[in-house]
């Protein structure tokens, strides 16, 4: 399976560019890109994830994958392009910091519009602590969130898809 690495690290760089491109594009549709960003790495991580899989089972390994040799094709695609998006975002942001002030205004109004339920959910106080969180909020915070997500839907897609295509010799 190593001789194969070489296709799957081309498969993890296309996915962490379709996501940095969605990233970017969706600045012009919306003031906080991070809400389009995640939907669209919940569309496409099992989409590439499962590409590589099928690829690695159909074409390269006459028919057979292991639960294990899934795993690891779906976790060199998955965790490139988590870090590679990661690496993107925050460079993005420390050159845009106006982009990064939208994304935080947004959050911060969001928050503003939910007050009296996070109040009476949570209480004043939560509500307090949340507010002085976001206020520290930084560009690293974006980033990691995006990274964090790109590997959990990583994970959960990697696992099924090496189930469902898993099968060896009898």
């Amino acid at each position: 399976m190593k001789q194969y690495l070489s296709y799957f690290y081309k498969i993890g760089i296309l996915a962490a560019a379709f996501s940095l491109l969605t990233f970017y594009l969706s600045t012009f549709l919306t003031q906080d890109p991070t809400l389009i960003s995640k939907v669209f790495s919940f569309i496409i991580t099992p989409i590439f994830v499962g590409a590589g899989i099928y690829f690695y089972r159909f074409k390269l390994n006459q028919n057979q994958l292991s639960f294990a040799e899934g795993m690891t094709i779906g976790f060199v695609i998955y965790f490139l392009n988590a870090m590679l998006t990661f690496f993107g975002i925050y460079l993005g942001l420390i050159i845009s910091n106006g982009l990064f002030q939208n994304i935080k205004n947004n959050m911060m109004q969001v928050l503003a519009d939910k007050r009296e339920e996070i109040i009476n959910t949570l209480g004043d106080a939560s509500y307090e602590k949340t507010y002085q969180g976001m206020l520290q909020l930084s560009i690293f915070d974006i980033a990691i969130t995006d990274f964090i997500f790109k590997i959990a839907f990583g994970l959960f897609f990697t696992i099924i898809i090496s189930i469902i295509l898993r099968k060896t010799k009898l």
